[in-house]
This record gives C-alpha cells, sequence and structure tokens, in this order.
C-alpha cells in the first residue's frame, strides 16, 4: 500500500510558466488593431466635419482597448488607435457641445 502522507506532499514543478500564453502557429486569432486603427481613422474625418463621429470614436477606443490586453496584436497600431480615438471624441464632443449653445433644441 502507499503512504497517506505522500499523496499531500507538492509535487515539484518541472517547467516555469513566463505568463505569456503560447499559441500554435494554424490558429486564426482575431485581430482588433487594424480595425481600431480604421475606426479612428474613419471617427477623426468624421468629427473635422461633424459632431456625430461620437459613436465611430467609441468603437474605435473600444478595439484599441481590447487590441492592447491581447499579447498578439500589434502595439503599435492599437496606441496609435487609442489616441486618434481619444482625438476624434474631443472634436466631435466640442462640435456637440458648439451645436448645443446655438439655440433652443426643439424650436
Amino acid at each position: 500500500m502507499s503512504d497517506p502522507d505522500a499523496a499531500a506532499e507538492p509535487v515539484p514543478a518541472t517547467q516555469s510558466h513566463s505568463g505569456t500564453a503560447e499559441v500554435p502557429a494554424s490558429v486564426a486569432l482575431p485581430r482588433s488593431a487594424g480595425w481600431a486603427l480604421t475606426f479612428a481613422i474613419l471617427g477623426l474625418i468624421v468629427s473635422f466635419f461633424v459632431g456625430w463621429g461620437f459613436p465611430i470614436g467609441l468603437i474605435g477606443a473600444g478595439l484599441a482597448i481590447v487590441a492592447l490586453r491581447r499579447p498578439w496584436e500589434s502595439r503599435s497600431a492599437a496606441v496609435w488607435g487609442l489616441c486618434l480615438s481619444v482625438l476624434s471624441l474631443v472634436y466631435s464632443s466640442a462640435w456637440l457641445w458648439w451645436a448645443s449653445t446655438q439655440g433652443p433644441p426643439f424650436g
């Protein structure tokens, strides 16, 4: 029979865990950094002309944040997407603020 105390002893680790996920090359991974940059540029262009580009900037910022949390995404594209999305949100907010000061909303 085996010793019951031996089952309670810790098992030595044979491999160290580096904290990064290793993904096989054959698996198609979702990409959002490129989409974040696309929505950010589109939102920035729209926000130069009207304030209704706000949702486009929100989508770009959300995709950029998701891309920054994934280790396989392009960090530079995600950072550019986040920065340009925030800039488009600022421009859109300025347009919407300006439009709100131009008169009564229903009249």
